[in-house]
Parts: C-alpha cells; structure tokens; sequence
C-alpha cells in the first residue's frame, strides 16, 4: 500500500499510472492525516508534495524521519518544478528520492521499482 498526498491534479496523473500497473494506494488529503496513518498503519512508501494542508509535505518528512517506528518508510517527494532549492530542502528534510514534473510514466515506474518489492 502507497500513501499518497498530492493535488487532486497530480493526484489524478499518478493514480492513472499506479492502476496500469495495479499498485494499491490509498489518497490522503492533509498532512496531519498522512501522520497519523502513517503511524498508524505504515505504508509501504509515500508520495507527497511540499505543499500540503495543515502540515506541510517537509514537515511530515521530518517528524516520520525522526520517529523510530516510521523512519523506514521511503518517502518520495514531488517537485512541480526543477528547482534545486527545493529539491535541496526535501533531501535536507530526509526525502529518499524526488519525482520532478511533468509526471512521466516511464520515470514514476522506474522510482517504484526501486522503493517498492515485486513492482513491474
């Protein structure tokens, strides 16, 4: 299971691509919720954007990178655009790897690949 907080828009994108390739995933709306779950019932990865209601996509990365029982998770974070500025903070924050737009199939696929067992 993939936690997912985006923009509906990107949200749309990616959830097109994850069906084709029948990888269950579940929408998260804010960044308090992403949290809790998380802690909850850890995901296998999440996806999420900096720009999140009530707690932002950094902020999140921080507090589940810092917490023993969620530090694991590989968190993937997307990136509307090739700054490096951004790209530094969510490494900064402890992102395991970024997803820039446009989302490209192919480029999504690859990355889940690499975080996720017996994706093809």
């Amino acid at each position: 299971m993939i936690y997912i907080a985006l923009s509906e828009s990107l949200f749309n994108k990616l959830a097109k691509i994850l069906e084709n390739h029948k990888i269950k995933y579940k929408f998260i709306g804010d960044g308090e919720t992403l949290l809790e779950l998380a802690k909850k019932d850890p995901p296998e990865l999440i996806i999420l954007e900096k720009d999140l209601p009530l707690l932002d996509g950094f902020a999140v990365t921080l507090l589940l990178k810092s917490d023993d029982k969620t530090k694991n998770i590989p968190i993937l974070a997307v990136c509307k655009y090739e700054y490096k500025e951004e790209e530094i903070k969510a490494k900064d924050c402890g992102v395991d790897d970024i997803i820039i737009c446009p989302l490209e199939e192919e480029k999504i696929v690859e990355k889940l690949e690499k975080w996720l067992k017996g994706v093809k």
